[in-house]
């Protein structure tokens, strides 16, 4: 699982004003990284954190530490609009770790263009398809470029915290996908259910474009202090951030987001991982020694899984980062 340094020169960040994300670019930056664009869906955030991370920086010479906005992960027109708006320059790493978890009752849905597709797959897994392609269609991703997709043990379960995400067959996960989920709705499943689509997402990538960059799939472990939590109700928010994820902090199950972002740079420069990589705690744990996750669950790989997940994303979309797109994808039913 270890690699040699990627030496990156230009990183995109997406989700980049998060906990996780402050801690990556304070990392990258101790890597000698120079130039970092924060893509992010409120301004304000965004500038709020940069300005905290330089005027952390004894000598700001060289830094390149830029917030671009408008990375809506749960709509295709902002993201589109948003990647039009970058210069021209194309990028060594993407980091493709914005999303949540959505704390409601039952499913919620985006809808787009006549169709509608499940709120935490959408934020988690469209949103970065979406962004991707969109640097593609633009020329913005460099000749050997890194791509990292921000993974989860959810993935493959948790056991007292995430049922193993399993489906059948394709039909059954498009049903799911777009309007008839076979279980009732629970938010950590849920984000259990969009880490596993975001390995089937970065094993297909990884397969088909890994001769132009290489893709991998990486979860440092269990952190405390992301932005995760933001849509969780208020009590339930603040117990977690203040009484329970600092315990499980000082038992050993979970790591601060400095540790977390630490991780997530190694990832990014190189250090860790190769292409189509899986990589995350080992079974049965939220934190420990990076393992690959494949054995954990049999839908990882899953061709006929992958193929029904590609075809909802290139009915979203059209052609995976091909700038024309055949009317009929286009076409609001």
């Amino acid at each position: 699982m270890n690699a040699h340094d990627h030496n990156p020169n230009n990183v995109l960040i997406t989700g980049a004003n998060g906990g996780l994300g402050g801690h990556t670019i304070r990392a990258l930056l101790e890597d000698g990284v120079s130039t970092i664009t924060m893509a992010v869906r409120s301004r304000e955030r965004g500038e709020h954190v940069r300005t905290a991370i330089l005027d952390e920086l004894e000598d700001t010479d060289g830094v390149s530490l830029e917030v671009a906005d408008g990375f809506d992960m749960t709509d295709p027109d902002a993201i589109a609009a948003a990647v039009a708006a970058l210069p021209d320059r194309p990028f060594d790493v993407v980091f493709l770790q914005a999303g949540g978890v959505v704390f409601t009752d039952d499913y919620q849905w985006v809808h787009h263009r006549g169709r509608q597709y499940e709120r935490t797959v959408f934020q988690n897994v469209f949103g970065a398809h979406l962004v991707l392609s969109s640097l593609l269609r633009r020329g913005l991703v460099a000749p050997g470029a890194r791509v990292v997709f921000a993974g989860g043990e959810g993935a493959r379960g948790i056991p007292g915290l995430i049922a193993k995400p399993h489906f059948a067959d394709g039909d059954a996960l498009r049903a799911y996908l777009q309007g008839s989920p076979a279980a009732p709705y629970h938010p950590m499943n849920a984000i259990g259910v969009s880490k596993l689509l975001g390995a089937l997402w970065t094993d297909r990538i990884a397969r088909e474009y890994g001769a132009q960059f290489s893709a991998l799939w990486f979860s440092p472990g269990l952190t405390a202090g992301t932005r995760g939590l933001q849509s969780a109700p208020k009590v339930r928010r603040w117990f977690l951030e203040h009484i329970g994820f600092p315990i499980a902090e000082l038992l050993g199950l979970a790591q601060s987001p400095r540790a977390g972002g630490r991780k997530y740079a190694d990832a990014l420069v190189g250090r860790i991982g190769h292409n189509g990589d899986i990589i995350g705690a080992p079974q049965g744990k939220a934190l420990g020694k990076l393992t690959d996750q494949r054995p954990m669950n049999d839908d990882f790989g899953d061709a006929a899984l992958e193929d029904a997940l590609w075809a909802v994303l290139e009915d979203l979309d059209g052609p995976f980062g091909q700038t024309t797109t055949p009317p009929s994808r286009r076409t609001a039913i």
